[in-house]
């Protein structure tokens, strides 16, 4: 947060060159793979997109976040986003660490999506409204504009 528009094409640039990131499908997002963990196989593999959300000013004042499973097959139960969004709720706990997720319905929302709030910045995970991605969005509060 806080980085400009120009600012975060230069990090993922650098971040490109080193092969730790690549561009994301449609232009639209940044790819990453997400390490495995030592009991895990290929199959546990998942892939996180990201892209800042920046204001007027080019000023970026959030991030939308997708996370899927690399071996996603409709079929494969276990790899499907309502089996996956544990692992990205856990992932985004140790990552942003403090208050703990409240399952909420939004305004304008039907399904609970799960919220925590830490000082100025909201975590978002969104309804499961695909079989295959969780969608996340972090908020600078201090900036947020619906």
């Amino acid at each position: 947060m806080g980085q400009t528009k120009k600012e975060f094409f230069e990090t993922c640039w650098k971040l490109n060159k080193k092969g730790i990131i690549k561009q994301g499908p449609n232009n639209k997002f940044v790819e990453y793979k997400l390490p495995l963990k030592n009991n895990q196989n290929l199959k546990d593999a998942v892939n996180m997109l990201f892209y800042g959300i920046f204001d007027n000013g080019n000023l970026m004042t959030g991030m939308n976040f997708q996370f899927y499973h690399t071996a996603w097959s409709l079929w494969n139960k276990d790899l499907q986003s309502d089996q996956l969004v544990h692992s990205v709720k856990d992932s985004l706990t140790k990552w942003y660490p403090g208050n703990d997720f409240r399952a909420i319905t939004l305004p304008k929302d039907t399904v609970e999506s799960l919220i925590k709030i830490d000082g100025n910045r909201r975590i978002i995970i969104k309804p499961l409204d695909d079989p295959r991605i969780v969608k996340a969005r972090i908020d600078d509060l201090r900036h947020y504009r619906e």
